[in-house]
């Protein structure tokens, strides 16, 4: 019997790669995303594209019954569905702030609410939670998107472990930065219509030129959204209860500064790699 991933964000980007990823591999997809019409590969009688607003629990679990019904039962819940904001956080409204955690936190946090029941009664399952590279080292001026995925990736690690006896795995996947998703031209196009003090205006010329440059020449060869999806396919086939993946070769180095040195070496480098030009 074909396994069944219920996947969030599916219209773009890494969720609709994933879901055409867990579909080529052979499972059952629930794709989910504000709206169905969004999709536009071709129908399959193992893909269910179907409407799901993370931010509203109704809609949450009525969605999930609804990929149930359809395919019997979920194996794997995939937490895609989120928003960044590139600004200056002195001047970024609280609704913004609350939108992005409602989004980007307490939107998986409802899912897995309602999952849990399900993969538990069926023996279990996993979840799959995407986080960010900058949950763990910090993108500058994007600390309410941080701070919301951080949430996410401290949670995830967290209930792990009360999940791991009933046979529930949760994974972290933690991309790096990847130019070819939809997010990436929605921060560029958002930038003109900031709220950009004149105190904060020489940084900001300094950060947006850094991306652009990361994506015309960068150092290494970044990820794609396609192995962002196949990433997370094979979190799902791990039986070595591996929690964090980490997505793009652009990462390793602030991996290894974050995790394998000292306070003092991190924080010379981290005032090196984002602090303001002198």
């Amino acid at each position: 019997m074909a396994r069944t991933a219920f996947i969030t964000g599916s219209s773009t980007g890494f969720g609709k790669a994933t879901a055409v990823a867990f579909g080529d591999a052979g499972w059952n997809v629930v794709a989910t995303m504000r709206n169905p019409r969004d999709w536009d590969r071709e129908p399959s009688d193992r893909l269910l594209p179907i409407a799901l607003d993370v931010t509203e629990p109704m809609s949450i679990r009525s969605a999930f019954e609804a990929g149930v019904a359809a395919f019997g039962r979920v194996d794997a819940v995939v937490n895609i569905a989120g928003i960044a904001a590139f600004s200056v956080f002195e001047t970024t409204p609280d609704k913004a702030v609350r939108l992005l955690f409602e989004t980007n936190l307490f939107g998986p946090l409802e899912l897995m609410r309602v999952a849990i029941p399900h993969l538990r009664e069926h023996g279990g399952g996993h979840i799959v939670n995407l986080t960010s590279a900058s949950s763990i080292v910090p993108e500058p001026l994007m600390a309410a998107y941080n701070a919301s995925k951080a949430a996410l990736d401290n949670f995830s690690e967290t209930v792990r472990l009360e999940l791991a006896p009933q046979n529930i795995e949760v994974k972290i996947i933690e991309p790096g930065f990847v130019p070819t998703t939809a997010l990436v031209p929605k921060l560029y196009a958002s930038a003109p219509t900031l709220d950009i003090p004149a105190a904060y205006a020489a940084y900001v010329q300094q950060r947006m030129g850094f991306f652009a440059q990361l994506a015309a020449e960068p150092p290494v060869p970044l990820p794609t959204a396609e192995d962002v999806a196949q990433t997370i396919l094979a979190s799902v086939n791990d039986d070595a209860r591996r929690l964090r993946w980490v997505v793009g070769e652009d990462q390793n180095e602030r991996m290894r500064m974050k995790w394998s040195t000292s306070e003092p070496e991190y924080t010379a480098w981290s005032w090196r790699e984002f602090g303001p030009a002198t």
